[in-house]
């Protein structure tokens, strides 16, 4: 006869079925990431698509004069700006049948979508004022504004109002004297002290970097500081490091690019052409550049096709927003060509990638683009390994703001007939970052921090 011990062994397998599941009730979000840029710049309510304000550039000419005498009139001069204020939207819904079974172990399962997407519209906010690029997505069916990576870029002054440096590309490993010529860079720019009305912004990676070279100096350091709602962060020189995930580098890398040439329908000339693209992935950032891959044009009419595959194993398995196209007359030359949409004007992501001379158009010659490279920079490189920057950004409304119609709207959708136990919704912002001085604004290229 078998124990009390021995029969429980033996039953339990034919009672599996009668034995209750029971699940914690806390959900874990797997999915995070730091998006403090929203909170730390100055917001502005804004009435119209576009955002244009005036600047003086220049002021009246002053000086001596020999008794009696008069100097020419001298007038400032002013110039208008504009940035193209994008339409943001995220759709989401539920059933009312899920809402219904899920009530005892979530909640309010609707709320609990809505929580996760406005999350979500934060990150691709946040990806897009770092990364976006308004003019290779116009003509596209997601536009997107403009970020800091185009309007933080001049490595050699220009002309105008553009004369000045705002971004050294460093292309070496992390220094503390970095930051101190960061904030030398914007100081002479700006002429005013830079403190704690601007940020440092950088990858986590980079904030352990800066902490350890700062530790045997932990008790000259100045204490931590508040910026916006909550935020708490520390300081170097009285300037709050701010930390962003989309600055942060891993080793994902563009996949492969082949090349293609035709004769007509360009204006390259004859030569060999390198390239290298990358991706600038949606909630991530640009990733390392693909390998370098060449082409031989012929004649004075050539075009070059580069077919790029779509970067793999990509974290949350996100996909990409841009291309960055760099090329070069000789190997290892490759600057920023021009930014292209990922997707093209029907909404089909791009495979290729048509270098025709004078522009970038995306899957087909036939497709209608812009009409120039946008975003072509002599200074720019791609990145390798894992590089990244640094930026120096002003938390002033009078040199950096961020304009927006609606921000962060909810709005409640209707069951269709052919949906009617749906429980749709949207969250829609209308906004854009509009960089007002952008020599106020400084950028470190290509650092990487070794730990």
């Amino acid at each position: 006869m078998p124990t009390e011990l021995e029969e429980a062994l033996t039953t339990a397998g034919t009672v599996t079925p009668l034995i209750q599941k029971q699940i914690d009730p806390v959900l874990l979000e797997y999915q995070r990431r730091y998006a403090p840029l929203l909170a730390a710049i100055p917001t502005k309510q804004w009435g119209s698509t576009q955002y244009f304000f005036n600047r003086r550039v220049n002021r009246p000419d002053s000086g001596g004069v020999v008794d009696g005498g008069a100097r020419p009139i001298g007038n400032s001069v002013y110039e208008q700006a504009v940035f193209n204020i994008r339409l943001y939207q995220a759709v989401g819904s539920v059933t009312g049948f899920a809402q219904t079974v899920t009530r005892d172990l979530v909640g309010d399962l609707r709320q609990l979508e809505l929580d996760g997407t406005i999350t979500s519209m934060m990150w691709t906010l946040e990806n897009a004022i770092l990364w976006g690029h308004d003019g290779a997505t116009v003509a596209g069916q997601y536009p997107i504004s403009t970020g800091l990576d185009y309007l933080v870029s001049n490595w050699v002054a220009g002309s105008g109002s553009n004369a000045f440096v705002n971004a050294i590309d460093v292309n070496s490993n992390f220094a503390l004297r970095y930051l101190d010529q960061l904030i030398d860079i914007v100081e002479t720019n700006a002429a005013m002290p830079i403190g704690s009305n601007y940020c440092f912004l950088m990858s986590p990676r980079m904030n352990s970097a800066v902490s350890q070279v700062l530790t045997s100096q932990q008790r000259f350091q100045a204490p931590q500081v508040t910026i916006g709602a909550g935020l708490n962060v520390p300081t170097y020189r009285d300037v709050p490091i701010v930390k962003t995930s989309f600055l942060s580098p891993r080793s994902n890398q563009q996949g492969s690019v082949t090349t293609a040439t035709a004769t007509t329908g360009g204006t390259l000339a004859a030569a060999t052409y390198y390239y290298k693209v990358a991706a600038v992935i949606a909630r991530f950032g640009e990733i390392q550049a693909s390998a370098e891959v060449s082409q031989v044009t012929s004649g004075s009419t050539s075009t070059v096709t580069l077919t790029v595959a779509a970067p793999a194993n990509m974290p949350d398995g996100a996909s990409p927003i841009l291309y960055k196209v760099y090329r070069g007359t000789s190997s290892g030359t490759e600057t920023l060509l021009g930014v292209v949409d990922a997707f093209d004007i029907t909404g089909a992501a791009v495979t290729s990638i048509i270098d025709t001379g004078t522009n970038l158009y995306t899957n087909s010659s036939g497709n209608t683009g812009p009409a120039a490279y946008q975003g072509t920079n002599a200074g720019a490189f791609p990145r390798s390994g894992v590089q990244e920057d640094i930026f120096l950004v002003p938390r002033d409304s009078n040199f950096m703001v961020r304009p927006y119609t609606r921000d962060m709207q909810i709005i409640p959708l209707a069951p269709t007939v052919t949906a009617p136990d749906t429980l749709p919704f949207a969250v829609l912002t209308d906004t854009c970052l509009a960089v007002r001085a952008p020599k106020y604004v400084g950028r470190m290229s290509r650092l990487v921090a070794n730990l």
